[in-house]
């Protein structure tokens, strides 16, 4: 059977042609090869073959053909990106992306996430909620620094507000500011004020802390450092930014 080069797979493409055999894989109960005109054309699912109405003797012509393969190809995507979320939620930028990197077309992608927005498996605003959440937990970042996480996501500004007001993120930046600083705490000791600033300062930085929660956790820190009070934990925090840095 004349074959076409596939574009997308870099996998020779089925001609038109007569379905000759419809053989059960032998990995994979739930899918079944497909042979047109005596040759191996190409893999579908079980849920393929029930929608698409496949059988032996059935004449595909071109059309049906590319209709077929747009259809393996959104299982596929969709098989892939339901991997994923099984994970963890993503976003929909970042669907887009992985699904991107592991060869779909545009429009194979756009389709598969529309279906799963539908279903509700894919949504911003849930996956903007769940990461707020597990930052807030975690009580290391600073909700500029989560904003900005967000923002690398995808998430639109709009509903970035509406999930940062719902949270409160940034209302404990003072107190999580803190908490962080006395975690690495026990690495400060025994160092200049100027040194002291410029290490405990760029970890806060880093973790997304800014004014005033800043500078009064290094005020404070600084304070219990030179007074002997020491809140730090009995052990590092292994998660904790290099103070050194």
């Amino acid at each position: 059977m004349a074959m076409r080069s596939s574009k997308n797979n870099q996998q020779p493409t089925p001609s038109a042609g007569t379905i000759t055999a419809i053989r059960a894989q032998a990995r994979d109960s739930q899918r079944v090869n497909l042979e047109i005109n005596g040759e191996f054309a190409l893999g579908v699912s079980l849920d393929i073959l029930a929608h698409e109405g496949l059988f032996v003797g059935q004449h595909l012509d071109d059309a049906k053909v590319q209709q077929l393969l747009a259809s393996v190809a959104f299982d596929r995507a969709k098989q892939s990106a339901l991997r994923l979320l099984e994970i963890r939620p993503r976003s929909q930028r970042e669907i887009h992306e992985r699904l991107r990197q592991r060869g779909f077309d545009a429009d194979t992608i756009g389709a598969v996430s529309a279906r799963l927005s539908t279903v509700g498996l894919l949504d911003d605003t849930a996956f903007a909620t769940y990461l707020v959440e597990q930052s807030q937990r975690a009580s290391n970042r600073g909700g500029a620094a989560i904003r900005q996480d967000l923002r690398r996501h995808g998430i639109d500004s709009n509903t970035i507000s509406t999930v940062a007001e719902n949270h409160n993120l940034g209302a404990d930046d003072e107190a999580q500011a803190l908490t962080y600083a006395h975690k690495i705490s026990r690495r400060l000791r025994g160092l200049d004020r100027t040194t002291f600033t410029r290490r405990l300062g760029g970890a806060l930085q880093r973790r997304g802390f800014t004014g005033s929660a800043l500078r009064n956790a290094m005020q404070t820190v600084w304070y219990e450092l030179q007074h002997g009070i020491d809140f730090a934990p009995n052990s590092d925090d292994q998660d904790a930014d290099h103070a050194d840095d």
